[in-house]
């Protein structure tokens, strides 16, 4: 792996702490479902050609595009002149050509709901359990991906057409008061009435031939996981596409199979070459420099062997759950506010990966059954029922005293999204040893800088045409809430340093704003039959092969009874596919 700094130094380390004696103070306790949880999936940024600009939900400053950067409601994306990306789901892929604009209206564990105004994208949808939804929506209509198969939409550059194709699958397009369907090899061509008029008018045909841009989703298709990533991950690990390609399989008996990146240099530790992003409602996210470096950082466990850090995956039949970083932060000793460790002539922030069979207990607020949830798609622990009662500063931790296992860094390189290895100073077993448990909330509020890091030798991101983020979509699913301003949220944010601000809390701000800064409008094409950015919490993790069935309502047009009747024999053919794979496909990678 290319780095271009990977000498850490080991420098003495002040144990003072500027921090409290409890860490549960920085903990929110579990709570009951009154509030929804935070989401269970997001989209990564896995492959960037060109420029590519991103503006975090909350924000107005578009920067640079990062790779391995989890994406969630409101984040926006545009691809410059000769620029292409894609992004990762777990169950779908997405890819976007030049000159294109996508922002994610809702993003959840069953619920995804995109919105282009601009260029063309790609989705291809691997999997489509019973109760997810995938949804497209631009100026001329709303398009539900009705299954399993290959789509590409285009948006004119003036906002007045969608070319929407169905290479395979089945799209369900809606328009106002009216619905059409387009199958596979169909393309619609969907503009706006003539003279002004409300409305829209179609017409289906066959699909064109395959550009240029078809070309590239193809090549990035053929690279896909055929290795042992697929039987020991579990297929809603965003990012398993890579291990296969970038490291290698061993089986221990304490930990069953576990992968090792390939090539790491003296010195490499997990979490240690990268940044500190801040991003609601996780809060503090490490975003990993490594082009596999995403799956190892929000799923599973680390541990070293032998001398060799080693990741150890969750339960591959487990539908996994998202974390923004599965690590514990820890100071040293005495009295104080918050957890620090003394770096040179100011504080520092120290923290070390989570091992296996160890309790992660989010900084962020959570029910008892996603502390439960989250934990056993992780890793195997012994009583999942009891998880949300650990106290983190109780729990005996394997990478606490593991040669070079404990990050620190300077806290304006952490608060400022700033390369963490070249500033990286690591403590020395004695010091590591006396470490006292932060718990897993940094003890630093972010700033704005904290949401994306500042663009490379002051380069200007290309941002979208005037006008083009004002434009009205179709929808047929309600969009999640706006984001509140970060600005807003920072008063709360510095009061309790590291953790996120509470759903409620988030609700009041949102009713505060000014109408301004509410949603661009969007024009619903029926009623929603319930609200979709807050799904009802599941009582088990959801099995990778079958999720729970459930009754729709009977509103629901009679595309959507057909997807449901065709359920088992689209996860059929996935598995044959899957089966077909694994005899001679190539591997997949990612990154740039």
């Amino acid at each position: 792996m290319n780095r271009t700094s990977l000498r850490i130094p080991l420098l003495a380390l002040g144990l003072s702490l500027a921090g409290c004696a409890q860490n549960t103070r920085t903990i929110p306790a579990p709570v009951d479902n009154a509030t929804p949880d935070a989401p269970g999936r997001v989209a990564r940024l896995s492959y960037v050609e060109g420029t590519v600009s991103f503006k975090a939900a909350g924000t107005e400053e578009w920067v640079l595009a990062t790779l391995n950067r989890p994406l969630t409601i409101g984040d926006e994306l545009w691809t410059a002149t000769g620029s292409r990306a894609e992004l990762e789901l777990g169950h779908a892929d997405v890819r976007m050509d030049a000159q294109t604009s996508l922002e994610f209206l809702n993003l959840n564990d069953h619920f995804v709901q995109t919105r282009v105004v601009q260029g063309a994208v790609q989705t291809h949808v691997e999997r489509l359990d019973e109760d997810d939804e995938f949804e497209v929506d631009t100026p001329q209509a709303a398009l539900t991906l009705l299954r399993t198969g290959n789509y590409r939409v285009n948006v004119a550059a003036d906002g007045n057409r969608t070319v929407a194709i169905a290479r395979t699958g089945q799209i369900d397009a809606a328009s106002g008061t009216q619905a059409f369907t387009i199958r596979a090899n169909e393309q619609a061509q969907i503009v706006n009435a003539a003279n002004g008029a409300a409305g829209v008018t179609y017409d289906i045909t066959a699909a064109p031939p395959l550009d240029a841009f078809d070309s590239f989703v193809d090549a990035r298709e053929r690279r896909v996981p055929t290795g042992q990533a697929q039987q020991n991950v579990s297929p809603y690990v965003v990012g398993r596409g890579d291990l296969d390609v970038y490291g290698t399989w061993q089986t221990y008996p304490a930990y069953g199979p576990v992968w090792m990146p390939r090539g790491m240099p003296p010195g490499w530790a997990p979490y240690r070459f990268g940044h500190w992003v801040w991003i609601a409602p996780w809060g503090w996210t490490w975003v990993d420099d490594a082009p596999w470096g995403f799956a190892p950082f929000h799923y599973g466990r680390w541990v070293m062997i032998n001398g060799v850090w080693v990741w150890v995956p969750g339960p591959p039949r487990i539908r996994a759950i998202y974390a923004p970083a599965l690590v514990i932060f820890v100071g040293g000793g005495g009295p104080g506010l918050r957890w620090h460790f003394g770096v040179g002539m100011g504080l520092g922030v120290a923290w070390f990966p989570l091992g296996p069979r160890e309790v992660y207990i989010p900084p962020y607020r959570a029910s008892r059954l996603y502390i439960t949830n989250v934990n056993i798609s992780h890793t195997v622990i012994a009583n999942p029922g009891a998880a949300w009662q650990t106290d983190p500063a109780r729990q005996r931790y394997v990478n606490r005293v593991a040669p070079g296992g404990i990050t620190a860094v300077p806290e304006d390189v952490f608060v400022g999204a700033r390369p963490v290895g070249g500033a990286a100073v690591r403590l020395n077993p004695a010091d590591a040893g006396r470490t006292r448990i932060g718990g897993t909330a940094a003890p630093v509020p972010p700033s704005l800088r904290s949401t994306a890091p500042v663009p490379e030798g002051g380069r200007v991101a290309p941002q979208p045409p005037a006008g083009v983020d004002r434009r009205v979509v179709t929808v047929r699913g309600t969009p999640a809430p706006r984001s509140v301003p970060f600005e807003q949220q920072r008063p709360t944010l510095e009061r309790n340093p590291g953790r996120p601000v509470d759903p409620g809390q988030v609700e009041e701000m949102r009713r505060q704003q000014p109408a301004p800064t509410q949603r661009p409008e969007y024009r619903q094409t029926r009623p929603a039959q319930q609200p979709r950015n807050t799904p009802p919490p599941v009582s088990q993790p959801i099995p990778a092969q079958r999720a729970p069935s459930r009754q729709a309502p009977a509103q629901q047009p009679r595309q959507d009874e057909n997807r449901r009747r065709s359920i088992e024999q689209e996860h059929q053919r996935d598995s044959q596919r899957s089966a077909g794979r694994q005899q001679g496909g190539s591997a997949r990678g990612r990154g740039k």
